[in-house]
């Protein structure tokens, strides 16, 4: 019985942690995927993109696979 009781503590562990993950993973604003995918379509992700500093090159990526 206390077998069967820490396995069902373990398995509820295990699934909160696998939930808390992917709930960390940052979700870009409105106005962070329209200046990623501007800077993308004008070609500017290493110049203005930096400039404007509303959103890094790297989250533009991760994110939208785009300024890669």
């Amino acid at each position: 019985m206390k077998k069967l009781f820490l396995l069902l503590i373990l398995f509820i562990f295990l699934i909160g942690c696998k939930e808390a993950s992917k709930k960390e993973s940052p979700k870009l604003s409105e106005l962070q995927i329209t200046a990623c995918n501007t800077a993308h379509e004008a070609g500017t992700c290493d110049s203005r993109l930096s400039e404007v500093g509303i959103v890094l090159k790297e989250d533009c990526c991760k994110d939208l696979e785009k300024c890669c």
